[in-house]
C-alpha cells in the first residue's frame, strides 16, 4: 500500500495547502541486527510527534512506508478509515484499529533486544546502539565462536555474554537472550506502559469512528427522509 502518499494527502488537507519538499522528514537507519532498515518520520508542523516503523524493512523505501503507516494510524485513522490504515479493506475496521494496540517483536533474540533497547531509550534504535562482538576459539578440534553485546547508549560499561556455539550467528543470537533476560525486569513495566498508552488511544480512535460512522448513517438517513 502507498503508505506515504496517503499521507502526503491527508497531511496537506490538514495543513490547506499544497505539500513541499521537507514537509515530511523520513530519516532511515541500518537495522542493529543486519535485517534490512528503520525508519522515522517528522514534521514539526504538520504532525504531532515523531514516529518511526514498527520493525526492521528489507527495504528503504518500505521502512519509510512503515514510519508513515505509523503516523496514518496515530493521527489520520478517523479521516481514512480503519480499513485503509489497515491496507486491507476487506478486514474488520473495528479489527484493524485495535490491533495497533500492541507491537509485538518479532521472535529471534536480537529483534527482542532491539524492542527492548527501544523501550529503555525511548526512542528507535541506530546502529552504533548496540555492538557486538566475537571471540573464535578451537575446542575438540573444532571452531566455536563466543560473542558478546554492549548496548552502548544505556549501559556503555556493561557487557552480556552468550554461551558459546558452533555458527556466529548462533553466538550472536545467545548473547542477545542473555541481555534480554538480564533486562527483563526493567524493560518489563517500560513495555506494560506502552502496550496500555497504544491500548487506549486505539480505543479512542475506534470509539470516534464508530462515533461518526454513525453520524454520517444518521446524515444519510435524514437526506433519504427528505427526499421521500
Amino acid at each position: 500500500a502507498d503508505f506515504k502518499g496517503k499521507l502526503n494527502s491527508l497531511a496537506a488537507k490538514r495543513a490547506k495547502r499544497p505539500m513541499t519538499k521537507g514537509d515530511l522528514l523520513y530519516t532511515v537507519t541500518d537495522d542493529p541486527a543486519g535485517n534490512g532498515y528503520w525508519a522515522t518520520l517528522s514534521s514539526p508542523e504538520l504532525l504531532a510527534q515523531e514516529y518511526c516503523s514498527a520493525e526492521a524493512s528489507p527495504s528503504k523505501k518500505g521502512a519509510e512506508h512503515a514510519a508513515a503507516k505509523a503516523a496514518l494510524e496515530a493521527e489520520f485513522a478517523a479521516e481514512m478509515g480503519p480499513a485503509a490504515v489497515s491496507g486491507g479493506g476487506k478486514k474488520r475496521k473495528a479489527d484493524a484499529l485495535t490491533a495497533t494496540a500492541a507491537s509485538t517483536p518479532n521472535d529471534d533474540p536480537k529483534s527482542k533486544l532491539i524492542y527492548s533497547a527501544q523501550c529503555l531509550l525511548g526512542r528507535s534504535v541506530t546502529k552504533a546502539d548496540i555492538i557486538y562482538e566475537m571471540r573464535e576459539f578451537e575446542q575438540g578440534g573444532a571452531t566455536r565462536y563466543q560473542a558478546t553485546v554492549n548496548l552502548t547508549a544505556y549501559e556503555p560499561q556493561r557487557l552480556h555474554q552468550g554461551a558459546d556455539a558452533d555458527t556466529k550467528k548462533q553466538a550472536e543470537f545467545n548473547a542477545a537472550e542473555a541481555a534480554v533476560a538480564a533486562l527483563a525486569s526493567v524493560v518489563a513495566p517500560i513495555d506494560a506502559e506502552r502496550k496500555a498508552k497504544k491500548a487506549k488511544v486505539a480505543a479512542e480512535k475506534l470509539e470516534l469512528w464508530k462515533a461518526q460512522r454513525e453520524a454520517k448513517k444518521g446524515a444519510k438517513k435524514a437526506v433519504t427522509d427528505q427526499a421521500a
